[in-house]
């Protein structure tokens, strides 16, 4: 029994900290600095690629490894929340030059200062408030990762027309595309889950209803993100993506 990794270790701690939340954590962290390794070499060997953007749509990933976690707290608090104040010691407000001048101070330089700090936020706030939803949760995580970060990198490589203020025909299309793809791919790998992991509530969504929900959440991020400053996008695209999802039931 106490080598099942779905058994809490000391369940009379406040803490609760159960197997899965350690295997949680380790997957984390060690995938985080992973992408933070793949964004390093891609800098050194392609120095004007966007490694920032390398970041920002890689660790969307970890919407396929936060099924583990037991507890929302050790999510929200012990997964997340960290990476908001390290983020936020790597902005250019920060007094700390050593973290201004790392590769995560210079990553945070390429866009908007705060951008990442809102990421992280973003991860946080839904990892705690919508634990018990985790399929919408994860939607709204990758339509800010994959959807708004595959937008901008089309949009600034290839985009040409303006649609709206700064934002091209081409990045908008590409938001809708890039976000309607990775959200089926997530309902898809939530709903294999549903059989082994029945304790993830998640609901049952025939194929049908699948695919229109993918396209309602590309056509939804698509028009959210042309419209939203891109200071914020990464707080009001995941917010706004998570109530939809919920209204619709997920």
């Amino acid at each position: 029994m106490a080598g099942n990794i779905f058994l809490c270790v000391t369940p009379s701690l406040p803490t609760m900290l159960c197997q899965r939340d350690i295997i949680g954590l380790f997957l984390v962290y060690s995938y985080v600095a992973l992408v933070v390794s793949v964004a390093m070499v891609a800098k050194r060997r392609y120095p004007g690629c966007s490694y920032r953007k390398i970041v920002h749509i890689l660790v969307g990933n970890i919407v396929f490894i936060w099924w583990v976690f037991e507890d929302r707290w050790v999510m929200g608090l012990l997964a997340a929340l960290p990476f908001v104040f390290i983020l936020l010691l790597a902005t250019q407000r920060s007094p700390f030059q050593r973290l201004n001048g790392s590769f995560l101070g210079m990553a945070t330089a390429q866009g908007h200062d705060l951008g990442l700090v809102y990421y992280a936020i973003s991860w946080t706030v839904l990892a705690i408030l919508l634990f018990d939803h985790r399929m919408a949760a994860s939607i709204a995580i990758v339509a800010m990762s994959y959807g708004d970060g595959i937008g901008g990198l089309v949009g600034k490589r290839w985009g040409k027309r303006r649609l709206y203020d700064n934002k091209t025909y081409l990045g908008t299309g590409a938001v809708f595309v890039g976000t309607a793809l990775i959200t089926l791919i997530v309902m898809l790998f939530y709903n294999m889950l549903s059989g082994p992991m029945p304790q993830l509530n998640i609901p049952a969504i025939d194929p049908l209803c699948t695919v229109a929900i993918a396209l309602l959440a590309g056509t939804f991020v698509a028009t959210v993100e042309l419209v939203t400053p891109g200071e914020y996008d990464n707080l009001i695209v995941p917010m706004s993506t998570a109530a939809l999802m919920l209204l619709v039931g997920l």
